[in-house]
């Protein structure tokens, strides 16, 4: 079983008062297990869901490569689009306490947003991206989970 190091907030052990000695301490980590990766990457894929993104899809990388467990990709209709899907996911996965190690400049002329939360790689298309840079048929060996 893998365990994934992410970014948290934890307040639940840390009942000292916010004071610039604790701003500069390290952000804690959190450890999430294969099983939580998997409900966290469903609940991410929900999230475009709601904001209308198309072909979402989830590819469980497992025995293909280390860099993450799942990539989730999905197709936006506009740059406003692309924004609200990403910013869709960011707020639910921090309400689980998990923030991204890592976005691309996600800026409005961009085809491609991208958020990596260590166990998952969000990739937010245009159109004209997706089928540019065809992730899909990149990684062709990864499993494709079904979106409940």
């Amino acid at each position: 079983m893998k365990l994934h190091n992410n970014n948290i907030n934890n307040n639940e052990n840390n009942n000292e008062l916010n004071t610039n000695e604790n701003k500069s301490k390290p952000k804690k980590k959190k450890f999430i297990d294969r099983e939580k990766a998997k409900e966290l990457t469903l609940k991410a894929a929900k999230a475009l869901d709601d904001k209308k993104l198309e072909n979402i899809t989830i590819l469980d990388l497992d025995g293909v490569t280390t860099l993450s467990d799942y990539f989730l990709l999905a197709t936006a209709s506009s740059s406003p689009q692309m924004k609200a899907g990403s910013d869709a996911v960011y707020k639910e996965l921090k309400e689980e306490g998990v923030l991204p190690y890592a976005e691309n400049d996600n800026n409005p002329e961009s085809v491609w947003y991208l958020s990596d939360y260590g166990f998952l790689v969000v990739h937010i298309f245009t159109e004209e991206g997706r089928e540019y840079y065809n992730l899909d048929k990149l990684w062709h060996e990864a499993k494709k989970i079904d979106l409940l």
